[in-house]
């Protein structure tokens, strides 16, 4: 109870916008090095907030260092869709079709720390919020795929690293995980209610006048938790002093979130009428709920070369297993609930930047960066509550030597987003179940990033 309660006071400060890595990924644990995109990360060790990104970088520290971070996210979201009712296409959903402000501003925060045992030895705990994304699009033509998306993440890594040789390091340890899930969409009662006729004219008298496809909307929000944990490993090399290469795995976390699915009936009670046993059995009431969100395996890797004492070049990049997340599927308690399907079908994807640093004296850093973040989904199965495209990078920064134990950084990055265009279809049994009917149209997507790093070292 109290490991929850602290998991939920930390995740309450991180108020994950949508997704700013591929899918629903986040990386921004280090705004000490967002100046350089992220580039070479892996093989970063000058603060400590890179640990997340390699493992093993906890053997760089001196004797002790701490790193707080925070990035803000400014995002410009827009979309521009078109929906049709179903079973029958012709009838078009009424609504705001170009809905705006999709994405909310939020603060991310992260923590990490160092501290040498022996020679040898060095332990590090990090605290970062790995995965998350909000969305809202209130009562658009989307409703009946997403009105809200709302996931967070707490992520705890205990890290220990072994220094093998002047030359080779290695880390690893274990990772727990808290994770909160809110989606939430309109259900199409009026549909549904005329279906259920069909079958059974009799329903028609029990149904209020006025009951259509699209006129009787109810909600459905689930609310759902899970801890979980995983595990990651690395290893950097330094076969120069003046060069770094570094490479780590984060193994994938398989998430059950469990909670509540919760029923909210349409303004002429129509789901009433649905919710009860003689017309379908009691299906659409409240009741227990749980899902499968799988976080996919990452490997990262970079190198980081120090040309001279006032020039570094960096490079690096990831690899996500987003193949592993195929489809949320919501079970009910209710045993006459049918399981709501979303697919995503995700295919894995790669992540690539470039940075350099210029130091002119002691106190001051200057960083640029660039780089491409591949989308792990397609068009077919994109889908409005993560509308993800791919994203170009641009960044820079400065820091600043404070006095001989603390440095200060500032950074801002720019990403430009692919067109997330979507097109769902009824035709797909999944949406044809949940009467969701089709849905065309795009999102268009920029964020601006800015990001404060302390760094506490001795």
């Amino acid at each position: 109870m109290r490991r929850t309660a602290a998991a939920v006071i930390f995740v309450s400060l991180m108020l994950s916008s949508s997704a700013l890595a591929s899918g629903f990924g986040l990386r921004d644990s280090s705004a000490s090095t967002l100046g350089v995109s992220y580039a070479g990360n892996a093989a970063n060790g000058s603060v400590a907030s890179t640990m997340t990104f390699n493992p093993a970088l906890v053997n760089d520290v001196g004797t002790f260092d701490v790193a707080l971070s925070s990035t803000g996210l400014i995002p410009e979201t827009s979309g521009n869709f078109s929906a049709s009712l179903a079973p029958n296409p012709a009838l078009k959903v009424s609504g705001p079709t170009h809905p705006v402000d999709i994405v909310n501003t939020a603060l991310i925060p992260s923590f990490a720390l160092r501290y040498r045992l022996t020679d040898k030895l060095a332990i590090g705990v990090q605290a970062s919020s790995p995965w998350g994304m909000i969305t809202d699009y209130d009562s658009s033509v989307t409703r009946y795929y997403a009105t809200m998306s709302d996931v967070k993440s707490a992520n705890f890594q205990f890290i220990v690293g072994y220094q093998l040789t002047p030359e080779l390091s290695i880390g690893g340890g274990l990772q727990v995980q808290y994770l909160k899930g809110r989606l939430a969409k309109a259900v199409d009662t009026g549909s549904i209610a005329l279906y259920y006729a069909s079958l059974n004219p009799a329903l028609v008298r029990l149904l209020p006048p006025g009951t259509a496809p699209g006129a009787n909307d109810s909600s459905v929000e689930l609310r759902a938790q899970d801890w979980s944990e995983g595990w990651v490993l690395g290893t950097e090399w330094k076969p120069r002093p003046d060069l770094s290469i570094g490479v780590s795995y984060r193994s994938a976390i398989y998430n059950t979130l469990k909670g509540n699915e919760y029923f909210t009936p349409d303004s002429t009670h129509v789901l009433t009428v649905l919710q009860q046993p003689a017309v379908t059995g009691g299906a659409f009431t409240t009741s227990g709920a749980s899902g499968k969100l799988h976080n996919p395996p990452i490997v990262t890797f970079g190198a980081k070369w120090d040309i001279d004492p006032q020039w570094s070049v960096m490079v690096g990049g990831d690899w996500t297993g987003w193949s592993i997340v195929k489809n949320l599927t919501i079970h009910s308690t209710n045993p006459v609930q049918p399981d709501d399907v979303t697919l995503f079908n995700y295919h894995d994807s790669w992540f690539g930047s470039v940075g350099a640093q210029y130091k002119p004296t002691d106190d001051w850093k200057f960083s640029l960066g660039a780089g491409f973040d591949d989308t792990p989904t397609d068009t077919a199965y994109r889908t409005p509550g993560i509308p993800d495209g791919g994203r170009y990078w641009l960044s820079a920064g400065v820091g600043y030597k404070v006095n001989q134990n603390i440095d200060l950084d500032l950074s801002v990055a720019r990403l430009i987003a692919e067109r997330g265009n979507v097109a769902l279809s009824m035709a797909e049994p999944t949406n044809a179940q949940s009467f969701r009917g089709n849905l065309t149209g795009d999102v268009n997507m920029r964020v601006t990033l800015v990001g404060v790093e302390l760094n506490y070292h001795l």
